[in-house]
């Protein structure tokens, strides 16, 4: 392995060229004169400038670093973007931060890096091959980040509409960098400064804020289940909370394994009156639980052993009634969960959005609504082609591609699910996790805003 730097002209390195970088197409378009830097090995250093103004190293000419190896830099960048020297690393790059724009970033392999990693201007792309992880991805006018492998981001913000994702919530770009990297900082808008930003990488400084302080979630001002008792007052609450919504006497929910059944008292289809009850099936047995006439609790179970009968276990002592109990209150956590985050977007709202002359107006062609960072599409409710009716909704996708669907699907309350990203088909948002029931709600809440400020109406007057 060497340890110094070759000056080669460009065109006699061109068949070490991946076939998916931009040199393998256009290394012909420089003359013998511009040259590459070329290091075979693995390398580490504490900086690597790729400004021009900065010959690399001593050296006119260069126009591309082309490293055979593994890179491990502390700090990358370049403050010119409109043109810079590129970088090929035919290993892995791994760094503490890169600030870069103006040419092609192309890694073999994987890219990670521990704190910033920000492209700026559209003059520049960033080719991973690999996988890339980065703490904070700051996304700044139109650069892209080329990732053919897995993305593993903690952190997304988007400079134009000073927004993005930290933890899968909403964030805003003044809670991720500090202060120093803005001017003209005001409550409606904010300018970035690329050039601070790597002005503080040179002098080895991070501009990172303690994102782990940032508060997220909320703490429930109401609980819809003061105690976790099996008693009439909450069997009585779960046939009445918001998720029974009175187009049917019952509501299913499953999860964690344990499916659950609440069903309200009523007359069914033969005529026959059934009692308030919560039905629970988990991997062992079948539990019901029975309010009977005279306001007393029963207790049944029932094994999956065929030909097995319920049996009562009202009266059995507490120690054996623990597999119960841990089912029970996970339902009342779950409908805690529900009260709290369900009702906060009104299906009226929603009614009223997809019927504005605006909304109304969109067509497959022209669906929907960017505002820098995150895209508003809209579904109106049809029949198709097998007679199914489908629902509608609003969609929103946010900086990381992830989704988050509110659809009219019952009288009572706006439906919210959820698509990962880089996977396809929405999803039930689980009770028990609140970050995502936050983050649907802090979503929604933008576009209620994006909205108004658009349409310069309030959607919500009668």
């Amino acid at each position: 392995m060497k340890n110094v730097f070759q000056f080669i002209p460009i065109n006699k390195l061109a068949d070490k060229f991946p076939e998916n970088s931009w040199w393998a197409s256009h290394y012909t378009d420089f003359s013998e004169n511009d040259l590459v830097a070329y290091y075979e090995g693995d390398l580490k250093l504490p900086f690597l400038d790729l400004d021009w103004d900065i010959p690399f190293p001593q050296q006119d000419n260069v126009i591309i670093i082309f490293i055979d190896g593994h890179l491990t830099v502390d700090h990358l960048y370049n403050a010119e973007t409109d043109g810079a020297i590129g970088l090929m690393v035919m290993g892995n790059l791994t760094a503490k931060n890169i600030a870069v724009g103006g040419q092609e970033i192309y890694v073999h392999g994987h890219l990670t890096v521990e704190d910033i990693l920000c492209g700026s201007y559209n003059h520049g792309e960033t080719i991973v091959n690999g996988h890339l992880q980065a703490n904070v991805l700051v996304q700044d006018d139109e650069y892209r980040f080329n990732v053919h492998g897995q993305k593993s981001l903690q952190c997304i913000v988007n400079i134009w509409h000073g927004d993005g994702v930290f933890q899968e919530l909403p964030i805003r770009i003044q809670d991720v960098l500090i202060d120093e990297v803005f001017y003209d900082m005001d409550e409606e808008e904010i300018e970035f400064s690329f050039v601070t930003l790597v002005s503080i990488l040179k002098e080895g400084r991070s501009s990172l804020t303690n994102l782990q302080e940032i508060p997220h979630i909320k703490k429930a001002t109401h609980v819809y289940f003061t105690d976790h008792h099996i008693d009439v007052e909450n069997i009585l609450k779960l046939t009445k909370c918001i998720l029974m919504t009175g187009d049917k006497p019952y509501f299913d929910l499953e999860e964690h394994g344990v499916h659950f059944t609440v069903q309200q008292a009523h007359i069914d289809d033969d005529g026959d009156k059934t009692n308030d009850s919560i039905y629970m099936k988990t991997s062992q047995y079948h539990y019901f639980i029975w309010l009977n006439e005279d306001q007393t609790v029963s207790l049944l179970r029932k094994s999956f052993d065929e030909g097995d009968e319920w049996w009562d276990i009202t009266d059995l002592p507490q120690e054996h009634l623990v597999d119960i109990q841990d089912h029970w209150i996970m339902l009342l956590t779950y409908v805690n969960v529900a009260t709290l985050y369900v009702p906060k977007i009104e299906v009226q709202y929603v009614e009223r959005i997809l019927q504005h002359p605006e909304i109304q107006g969109l067509d497959e062609d022209d669906d929907g609504f960017w505002d820098g960072s995150k895209y508003y599409s809209f579904r109106q409710a049809y029949t198709d082609e097998d007679g199914d009716f489908i629902h509608a909704r609003i969609e929103i996708k946010t900086p990381d591609e992830a989704y988050y669907f509110y659809s009219l699907e019952n009288p009572s309350y706006v439906s919210r699910h959820y698509q990962p990203p880089n996977h396809f088909g929405r999803q039930e948002i689980a009770f028990l996790n609140t970050r995502r029931w936050e983050a649907s709600e802090q979503y929604f809440e933008r576009f209620k805003q994006f909205m108004s400020q658009n349409f310069k109406i309030d959607i919500l007057a009668e």
